[in-house]
């Protein structure tokens, strides 16, 4: 055989070689799509058998590209009222709920708390109220007789005179006088 013979012989098997290895990677592009739509290719094979077969055989190169399960699809845009929010696993929602339950007791006690203080601060406004009056009553009795001393705390409660003069007993010119001289003491210490 010549060195043209030879080299036609080897160009033959360069062609059988390579329309092989394109069959091949038709083979497994028609596995892949068929993988991805959950059919069995035509031989009757799955992919995965296809692809235990092929790893004994192949050089780690993949002469078709894989094809996509699912074509492209654009997301449609979200309304704005309605805000993405991931489902959470269901360990997550256990541990959520625990939370919740936890920050419910929290607030139960911070709300019995609440109503504590405000009844303690009440109580205070009145210790406070009874001591004003004490203080009052205190002050009045200095410089005052004792029968009007009554009557000038009154007068500097702001009292009108004539209520002044029927709870103490006393005329109404002179619930008028204790008025003006409470009157006069508020707005001289004033």
């Amino acid at each position: 055989m010549s060195l043209r013979g030879l080299l036609w012989v080897m160009v033959a098997a360069l062609l059988l070689y390579g329309a092989w290895q394109g069959l091949r990677a038709l083979a497994a592009g028609r596995a892949t799509r068929n993988d991805a739509a959950g059919k069995p290719d035509g031989i009757g094979q799955s992919r995965n058998t296809d692809t235990d077969d092929e790893a004994d055989d192949s050089d780690g190169f993949d002469y078709a590209p894989s094809a996509p399960s699912t074509p492209y699809v654009s997301p449609s845009p979200q309304p704005q009222s309605q805000p993405l929010r991931a489902e959470p696993a269901e360990g997550d929602v256990f541990r959520l709920d625990l939370e919740i339950q936890r920050l419910r007791r929290e607030l139960e006690d911070m709300r019995t708390a609440l109503g504590d203080h405000q009844e303690e601060i009440g109580a205070l406004n009145d210790e406070l109220r009874t001591l004003r009056e004490q203080i009052e009553t205190a002050f009045a009795g200095q410089g005052a007789a004792p029968q009007y001393s009554e009557a000038l705390v009154f007068a500097r409660r702001g009292l009108a005179a004539d209520a002044i003069a029927e709870r103490c007993d006393i005329s109404v010119a002179e619930a008028e006088l204790v008025r003006a001289l409470a009157a006069r003491g508020s707005g001289g210490n004033a």
